[in-house]
């Protein structure tokens, strides 16, 4: 069975699309990891409801000014980074895809930039002309529309571009050659995209965004059977690995509707939350358990990265992203691993939220563990969301901590499967990158 993943995996990764997307976001793993900072600098810092804001009181200690420059610095550099991710995805994405087959990867890049630049446009003409682009198609959580896109236009200039050959000094008159040579691909990429912007334009199609998913997210926010539950959960994890988060994404923080707040009211009123009317939302469970806020899996993959040491440049990484993580705030790292579009995690990222979820309902109902009724700060550390979200019920602490530590165990077969698919991967460049070290 083993072998039979291994082998899987191995072919999988071996296919162009999957050999495209992971070297694309592993090139933007430094701007993922700096996105993920200033998110959680802003989450943290400079939000009304976050969490260290609150707890130091800092609308009183800072002053005006520097609160609004800090919240300025940190909400513009989200924004250039997680906001705008999508075109360096398409650019990078469309590189690799015509470099795999010898072509001209920079023209692709920019082919794929316009296509998209233009596909986000026709998505949000006719909505608000002070904004040109819809942000959905070009944000972090649409990733996976960047990479399509980007992945088709390499194809493109795989069919219709000349063989590029790699010059080490290139004079003005080689560059005038590549632009000429990639004439043909470069126009009908973008006559295909023009056409795929005219039926978003005209057919005012909503391109994976939040509103896309509203039924999927609303039915797992309100849903109390349980079995509905972890099937929705499975769902919005698969889009997640995908890279479509806007599911996922929604589920995280404190949701606000009837059955929340009757929850809420009920613990209000009797001092505890252990017989709340709906025990087993599928909100509060992915949320509180399921994810714990999206750090769970992939706070324990640092944990055994760290602890197993195999691969300095990937213990530096999860050193490097460990904060960000355990402060909810997990692209950085999912990104540069990657574990977006990546095989290997498919299977961990599917069940063992299923497997958290199902423990935790199995103690809620046998009343060792009480029902997450309380809202949550923005920024709080995905092990402490069941703690606070209970009134800081000793059980909901350590419980997220076996959880955490069962899916390390699980998830230490599936590192083990890794560090053996890459030397299988690309065999000379492993030798050549030890041949460095």
């Amino acid at each position: 069975m083993i072998d039979f993943f291994t082998r899987t995996v191995v072919w999988l990764r071996q296919r162009s699309f999957f050999q495209a997307t992971q070297r694309t976001l592993v090139m933007l793993m430094p701007i993922a990891v700096l996105g993920s900072y200033f998110q959680l600098l802003f989450d943290l810092v400079f939000s009304p409801n976050g969490l260290i804001y609150n707890i130091f009181g800092l609308d009183k200690i800072l002053s005006d000014h520097l609160w609004y420059a800090g919240s300025f610095v940190s909400r513009g550099m989200v924004q250039v980074t997680f906001g705008v991710f999508g075109v360096y995805a398409t650019y990078f994405m469309a590189r690799y895809t015509a470099r795999i087959y010898q072509r001209d990867s920079t023209m692709a890049g920019m082919a794929a930039v316009l296509v998209i630049l233009f596909c986000a446009y026709a998505s949000s003409s006719g909505r608000d002309s002070r904004v040109p682009f819809t942000a959905s198609l070009l944000q972090v959580d649409g990733v996976f529309i960047a990479l399509i896109v980007g992945y088709c236009v390499g194809q493109v200039f795989h069919l219709l571009g000349k063989r590029y050959v790699l010059v080490k000094r290139e004079n003005v008159k080689w560059i005038r050659h590549r632009a000429w040579a990639s004439v043909l691909p470069m126009v009908v990429s973008l006559i295909l995209g023009i056409i795929l912007g005219v039926i978003i334009y005209e057919l005012q199609l909503k391109m994976l965004n939040s509103a896309s998913f509203n039924e999927i997210v609303s039915r797992m926010q309100t849903t109390n059977n349980l079995a509905e539950g972890m099937l929705l959960s499975a769902v919005i994890t698969l889009l997640g690995w995908l890279g479509i988060g806007y599911p996922l994404r929604s589920m995280s923080g404190t949701i606000n509707n009837a059955y929340t707040a009757e929850n809420l009211t009920y613990a209000l009123h009797h001092g505890n939350s252990w017989n709340v009317p709906y025990k087993f939302l599928g909100s509060s469970l992915i949320n509180n358990y399921g994810t714990m806020g999206g750090t769970s899996i992939v706070l324990a993959i640092i944990v055994v990265l760290l602890l197993r040491q195999k691969n300095h440049e990937i213990e530096a990484l999860a050193l490097l992203s460990l904060l960000p993580v355990a402060f909810s705030s997990t692209l950085g790292f999912a990104v540069g691993m990657p574990l977006i579009l990546n095989p290997l995690f498919i299977l961990p990222i599917l069940v063992l939220p299923l497997i958290n979820m199902l423990l935790a309902a199995c103690a809620i109902s046998l009343h060792i563990l009480p029902v997450s009724v309380y809202p949550i700060l923005k920024g709080t550390p995905g092990i402490l969301i069941p703690f606070f979200g209970t009134n800081g019920d000793w059980v909901a602490l350590v419980f997220p901590i076996i959880l955490l530590v069962l899916d390390a165990c699980l998830l230490l077969p599936i590192i083990k499967i890794g560090e053996k698919i890459e030397p299988r991967l690309n065999p000379e460049q492993e030798g050549a990158i030890n041949a460095q070290k």
